[in-house]
């Protein structure tokens, strides 16, 4: 049976969302530990890293702010159309979310800064991703949809946005 939300949903973001399914289930358990550990606390793969590195392979904006009261991240299509790849609280995911069909989830979703998630370590931990990222892809024969050079793009414009906050 399919759900009503897939007649509200483009065949461009349908097709998009499932190599992202795809491509999240492949991906293996990674732990930035390492990198943490003058303090012992265990850095785990977050939301803020895998929407930022999916917004390099595929045509999605990722976005930083709250869904409820929970810092979160997540990637929107083209159309508009959510795509929260690592969903706050749910076993499972990723979610495709259609917007503007007053869907009650959509409400949940508060763009906002979050000066958290956008230093250098941070960035750091996104390469981290992209790369094991980039090798999932490839193991999966799915085509990326943004070129190495849209990605060097981005990550320049990142650099600039952290010199420009002071980071």
């Amino acid at each position: 049976m399919k759900p009503y939300a897939t007649s509200l949903i483009s065949n461009e973001d349908s097709n998009l969302f499932e190599k992202i399914e795809r491509i999240i289930q492949e991906i293996p358990d990674i732990d930035f530990s390492e990198q943490k550990r003058e303090s012992r606390r265990k850095v785990l793969l977050s939301c803020h890293m895998i929407a930022r590195a999916l917004a390099t392979f595929f045509p999605l904006q990722y976005h930083d702010g709250y869904c409820g009261n929970c810092e979160h991240s997540w990637l929107t299509t083209k159309t508009g159309n959510i795509i929260d790849a690592y969903p706050v609280g749910i076993m499972g995911g990723p979610i495709l979310i259609p917007t503007g069909y007053a869907h009650p989830f959509e409400r949940l979703y508060k763009e906002n800064v979050l000066y958290r998630v956008s230093g250098i370590r941070s960035q750091r931990n996104v390469d981290k991703v992209i790369g094991i990222m980039e090798k999932t892809i490839t193991k999966l024969d799915i085509k990326r949809e943004n070129s190495k050079k849209e990605m060097n793009e981005w990550k320049e414009h990142f650099v600039d946005l952290m010199k420009h906050i002071g980071v």
